[in-house]
């Protein structure tokens, strides 16, 4: 059986008069139709699998915001990966993308620069303090703060 280029050369769609074109990559279509096919068990199957996986990925970056690791980045793979299969995680992804890209520009533009660069000084000059209290109250050693956790 061969399989169509893209999505929209599917006849299968224009048979049944979708002019829904689902989002995310062809490539990622293709092997939708490929493992799920035209059985609606299997179809069912393969959105419970995308739901888990990308509702589990971005339930970890929101947990990794309060936890150490990379909260925003798993927060955006996991939007993307629910954007393969739902509507509303796309357009989100799509509108979160724009304010990111948005703000990064606001930060670098000339008129704000100066400021950035200031709030980047005290953050670096912050943290460097509280490393600095740290090593000179309790050492070269993370005995206290491993403790904090209950793991010391």
């Amino acid at each position: 059986m061969t399989e169509p280029a893209s999505k929209a050369d599917d006849p299968k769609r224009a048979e049944r008069g979708e002019d829904f074109d689902p989002p995310g990559p062809d490539w990622l279509y293709r092997l939708r139709q490929r493992i799920a096919g035209d059985s609606k068990l299997r179809q069912a199957i393969w959105r419970v699998v995308i739901t888990a996986l990308g509702g589990g990925v971005l339930l970890a970056g929101i947990a990794m915001l309060v936890f150490p690791g990379p909260g925003w980045a798993a927060i955006f793979l996991g939007l993307a990966i629910l954007a393969s299969e739902y509507v509303w995680a796309h357009r989100l992804l799509i509108f979160t993308k724009e304010k990111a890209q948005g703000a990064a520009s606001a930060a670098i533009s000339r008129e704000n620069r100066k400021r950035t660069i200031a709030i980047g000084v005290i953050v670096v000059l912050l943290i460097a303090s509280l490393v600095s209290w740290y090593v000179y109250y309790n050492g070269w050693t993370l005995d206290r703060f491993l403790a904090w956790f209950g793991i010391g």
